[in-house]
């Protein structure tokens, strides 16, 4: 599943703005500071690709803008259980 993060907790409607205006199909987390807090991304730096596997554990994270490649890889090994 991928899932985008209101990093900054903006208000509901103008998420549903952006949502829109850049036509974003991902489920989004509204209250995401908590969790960029959580998963340590410091300064809420976007962008940040976090892999997780089935039981919450983050294995491996990519900051910054992500190439194709890169992105495709680490889903790969996520979702055949070699991460």
């Amino acid at each position: 599943m991928v899932l985008a993060v209101n990093a900054w907790d903006e208000e509901k409607e103008i998420l549903k703005q952006y949502v829109e205006q850049n036509k974003l199909h991902q489920r989004v987390l509204l209250n995401g500071g908590e969790t960029c807090d959580r998963y340590g991304i410091p300064g809420r730096s976007i962008p940040t690709v976090l892999w997780i596997d089935r039981s919450g554990v983050v294995v491996d994270i990519d900051r910054g803008a992500s190439d194709v490649k890169t992105l495709e890889n680490n889903t790969k090994k996520l979702v055949s259980g070699k991460s």
